[in-house]
């Protein structure tokens, strides 16, 4: 009687572990999220990303990475905008519109060229 106890315990604790897995998986492949690309050898200091009710920034961003940064449902639609800055210049900046609705799984992409031009894709 105590084995099956003991069995049963540690099935459990096997299930709860593996849906703790799930959700945290699942957060991460269904949250919105900005990635920026760098495809230049050169490091800039700064990404911001301004959203409809919130403002995303990296810092620094090295030579030939990519970072992403999740962030939380926007709920409105609206305009955004993104500037790359390398120490006290604004070399690229840009705007896009922000639609509403169906933000799970959102990626908004950025890609810094090698002539520090900054791409947009959604």
């Amino acid at each position: 009687m105590i084995g099956f106890v003991s069995k049963n315990k540690y099935r459990f604790i096997e299930l709860l572990l593996a849906m703790i897995l799930i959700i945290v998986a699942s957060y991460y492949l269904i949250s919105p999220k900005v990635i920026i690309s760098n495809l230049s050898d050169k490091e800039y200091s700064e990404f911001v990303v301004s959203l409809p009710t919130s403002r995303i920034s990296f810092s620094p961003i090295e030579a030939y990475s990519t970072n992403t940064i999740y962030f939380s449902r926007q709920n409105e639609p609206g305009s955004g905008s993104y500037s790359l800055i390398d120490g006290d210049n604004d070399i690229s900046n840009g705007s896009f519109l922000y639609s509403g609705g169906n933000e799970l799984g959102r990626v908004l992409r950025f890609t810094i060229e090698n002539t520090g031009l900054v791409s947009f894709g959604e």
